[in-house]
């Protein structure tokens, strides 16, 4: 087969761009649309009237994900950066490889490059995709992008921009091979939390504006201390492991509802507009929601899932410790308890949210060892099978399917509950970091712990880059031969074959330990 290279005539289709010709060589190279492909080269070398540059950046385009996409995205992008900067990234072996890498692999990714030359300069100008951010970094980032007095509009819009800068750079590392998986989750769990933790603040200050400061009763003649919220991240937020295109599970808690808030007084009528801490901190929780899930014209920071609260759908929207305290204690079921194990005060007060985890703990850890909540596990397992075999998904889910993801979590929470009432050490929200703690213990072999963490990985690292295409709330693979294929080369397969092959001895390792413990 003819390639790039031993074409005698490259140079001179190029140059003289004769689409037709460059259409049989990229045929021959193996590119799937020959013709587009041929197109967008030619636009090209019209831009980097560079020849020798062209040939090599498709020569490249030929190891990504998809070679056409890869191709067809860099002509798009070189319409809308500084003309002066592309050529200098492309002619830099190591930049025009990562770049190409991206657009062969993400239409979001490159849709966020394509919008703003800002990003495209920062990523790579910059040298943005080699750094690697803390959660107080990104708050202090915010916090000069997003002004303290700043309405709803541009509160929106700051996050936003910041949480799609920061996706192209997390997301960049990652199809790059520049971060591992748990920098990765823990990266997009900073994201998370940061944006939070910005949203907080700007739409206290909103509120307090309106209605004044909340306050809590305090005896006569000592001061009143001013009430505090804090925001609890679950699941996968908790544990600091958040997925490409995760919600982010979330309950809404404050100090009391014994108080009422300073008020604000209308300077027409006279009148002072005081409201009960729980009116305040509702409307505080509800701001919070549509600043960080509404979507707008620049789309969303992150989904934003309530149902997790107490109660569900039907409760309080935010709840006192005191009322929270009494409804786990009261009414808290198995799956809230299990659910309990990676609650993680993310944002507001998180000295509050610890408090309440504290006062949780008797519901949460039980002394005695409780096998009743193996088979609640067993039966939420049972359900979701049910379901995915009603969907015909069992096969196709990396989540929730047979040896995936959700397998791995429900092994590690069985044991926590079991054991964790009496070992606190092993307390542990992160599902990776809970592994090594249960082998530590002697609670699993060695053998399991390699066994599920490599599988652990695996999973995650696939469903990420399925999730990274279209920032689609996704675990399927693709069914498709061809996006498999590009599935399998985002993972670092070259084939799609050698992909599943991998797949399915991960699926049956897990498989094999979860049946031991659960049946």
């Amino acid at each position: 087969m003819t390639t790039f290279a031993e074409s005698s005539s490259w140079h001179e289709q190029l140059a003289a761009g004769n689409e037709v010709a460059l259409a049989v060589t990229a045929a021959e190279a193996g590119f799937a649309e020959p013709a587009k492909t041929a197109t967008n080269l030619v636009l090209l070398q019209k831009v980097l009237a560079n020849a020798e540059l062209v040939t090599g950046l498709a020569l490249k385009a030929l190891t990504t994900a998809d070679p056409d996409q890869a191709l067809n995205n860099l002509e798009r992008l070189s319409g809308t950066v500084d003309k002066t900067d592309l050529p200098i990234i492309l002619c830099d072996q190591t930049s025009a490889g990562q770049l190409l890498t991206i657009l062969g692999a993400s239409p979001f990714l490159s849709g966020i490059l394509c919008r703003r030359a800002s990003f495209f300069a920062g990523l790579f100008r910059k040298n943005q995709i080699n750094i690697t951010k803390t959660e107080e970094q990104m708050c202090t980032e915010l916090r000069g992008l997003i002004a303290d007095d700043a309405d709803m509009a541009a509160l929106k819009q700051g996050l936003r921009t910041y949480k799609a800068q920061e996706m192209l750079r997390i997301g960049g590392r990652d199809l790059c091979g520049l971060a591992e998986l748990e920098e990765v989750t823990d990266e997009l769990s900073s994201l998370a939390a940061a944006t939070l933790q910005r949203a907080f603040e700007v739409c206290s200050w909103m509120l307090q504006s309106d209605y004044g400061v909340p306050l809590l009763d305090s005896e006569k003649g000592t001061p009143a201390e001013e009430a505090e919220f804090t925001i609890f991240g679950m699941g996968k937020f908790g544990g600091c492991e958040l997925n490409f295109s995760s919600d982010i599970d979330l309950i809404y808690f404050y100090s009391s509802d014994h108080g009422q808030t300073t008020g604000v007084t209308d300077p027409v009528r006279g009148q002072c507009n005081c409201i009960s801490l729980h009116q305040y901190f509702v409307k505080l929780s509800e701001m919070i929601t549509k600043a960080i899930g509404q979507a707008t014209e620049d789309g969303f920071v992150f989904r934003v899932d309530l149902r997790l609260r107490p109660e569900g759908n039907r409760g309080e929207m935010a709840n006192s410790l005191a009322a929270a305290e009494i409804y786990y204690e009261s009414w808290g079921q198995s799956w809230e308890r299990s659910a309990m194990l990676k609650a993680r005060p993310v944002a507001g007060s998180k000295a509050l949210g610890e408090q309440l985890l504290k006062r949780l703990e008797p519901f949460i850890y039980r002394r005695h060892l409780d096998y009743a909540m193996i088979d609640d596990i067993k039966l939420m397992k049972q359900k979701i099978d049910r379901s995915l075999t009603r969907e015909k998904e069992g096969e196709l889910n990396l989540k929730l399917g047979y040896g995936g993801i959700r397998e791995i979590e429900f092994f590690i929470q069985a044991l926590q509950l079991i054991n964790a009432g009496k070992n606190p050490h092993l307390r542990e929200r992160n599902s990776l970091r809970a592994l090594q703690l249960l082998c530590a213990e002697a609670l699993i072999t060695v053998e399991e712990t390699d066994n599920l963490t490599a599988a652990y990985r695996f999973l995650r690292t696939a469903e990420h880059r399925i999730q990274m295409v279209h920032e689609q709330q996704t675990h399927n693979l693709p069914t498709r031969p061809q996006e498999l294929t590009a599935l399998a080369r985002r993972c670092g397969f070259t084939r799609a074959d050698a992909f599943m092959a991998d797949l399915q001895k991960h699926r049956e390792k897990v498989s094999a330990v979860f049946r031991d413990l659960f049946y």
